[in-house]
């Protein structure tokens, strides 16, 4: 890693990593990390890279308190109840309320 740097950093859900390491492979051999990475996305993550698009701007616009990181967070772990959303929340100052936590649920119900 000598000679490289941090150009951007940017939160990415885990089905745009996908896409970003598939279209890697295409161009050549990927690096151990990389395919395991790649590997494990192929198995675990099960929506497009459009569809997380869609959710991630869905929830923005639904629950304008969440941070970027928090979606991702919801987004990769396609959070089902209110207890999923306590484990990503609960280093957080944020405390959801109740309606904010039915539509981030509708939301990702809609895209499972």
């Amino acid at each position: 890693m000598i000679g490289k740097k941090i150009i951007d950093d940017k939160y990415i859900t885990q089905s745009h990593a996908k896409e970003i390491l598939g279209k890697r492979e295409e161009v050549g051999e990927l690096l151990y990390e990389q395919k395991t990475a790649l590997n494990t996305m192929q198995k675990f993550t099960k929506i497009s890279s459009e569809q997380a698009e869609e959710m991630m701007t869905r929830l923005a616009e639904e629950v304008p308190r969440i941070k970027v990181e928090n979606i991702i967070k919801i987004i990769d772990l396609m959070a089902q109840d209110k207890e999923d959303l306590n484990v990503i929340f609960s280093k957080e100052r944020i405390i959801l309320t109740e309606d904010e936590i039915t539509k981030i649920v509708d939301i990702v119900a809609n895209y499972r």
